[in-house]
């Protein structure tokens, strides 16, 4: 198995941020369907997916499905190493994965695959009240406005604005964004929506808004929330997070 991959930062941004919430996990390589990861955290309380046409990459040499797993953390400092202008080569046999970043020379890393039983997760079938979509740095500027008062994030969506809330004992934080502004690129909306949710998730995964170029937050009130990052080559990187109820 071989794959090449035009820019190495995205899969080091996204997978830095996956590896906040997941230790360890399955990397899913299909000779048609491309290269996905999908999973929960152990508490059960997010849903983490990532996904590559194979199409997105310059070189998809896969002749069969290859579940690989891997210590994501470890995969993440890899990663980290990645240049400006390196491509991503990602190899694997029956013990190994490798990563080289190909750029200004060749350099490899080569980590062992861990023996991980993969849980089957069932597609969710929700329907959602409310779809925002912002601009990546519209939505990871919210978050850190957002993180400097409380650890609950709220969304709530009207008509015509859309708001994000958190609040403590000391302070209080509210973002309104609307069409007018500019701020939100396309927004539908049934009635008045408004859900909370647990921050610190926000906050682990904000590094993989840096390679999306826009953010589509779906959700309805005091139900679950899909954030979707829209990655170049046709990639996808989305969670699904459950409501927090107080």
């Amino acid at each position: 198995m071989r794959l090449v991959f035009f820019d190495a930062r995205v899969w080091r941004y996204l997978v830095s941020a996956i590896s906040k919430v997941i230790e360890e996990g399955v990397f899913v390589v299909d000779p048609e369907k491309g290269f996905r990861f999908r999973a929960m955290d152990p508490s059960h309380v997010i849903l983490l997916d990532m996904s590559f046409p194979r199409e997105s990459f310059e070189v998809y040499e896969v002749d069969k499905e290859y579940q690989l797993g891997v210590n994501l953390e470890d995969v993440a400092k890899v990663l980290r190493r990645a240049r400006k202008e390196d491509k991503l080569e990602i190899r694997a046999d029956t013990n190994t994965i490798s990563f080289a970043f190909v750029g200004k020379g060749y350099r490899e890393f080569t980590l062992p695959l861990l023996d991980i039983t993969t849980e089957e997760i069932p597609e969710p079938e929700l329907e959602f009240k409310a779809n925002v979509k912002v601009m990546s740095d519209v939505y990871r500027d919210t978050i850190k406005d957002v993180e400097l008062v409380g650890d609950v994030i709220k969304f709530v969506a009207s008509d015509n604005e859309f708001r994000v809330q958190s609040s403590s004992e000391l302070a209080e934080a509210e973002i309104i964004y609307t069409m007018e502004s500019g701020s939100i690129l396309e927004m539908t909306v049934e009635d008045t929506q408004a859900s909370m949710y647990t921050l610190e998730y926000f906050s682990d995964l904000s590094g993989a808004a840096r390679v999306a170029d826009t953010i589509t937050i779906r959700f309805s009130s005091e139900m679950p929330a899909l954030i979707e990052h829209e990655i170049p080559q046709g990639a996808k990187f989305s969670f699904l997070i459950a409501p927090r109820v107080e």
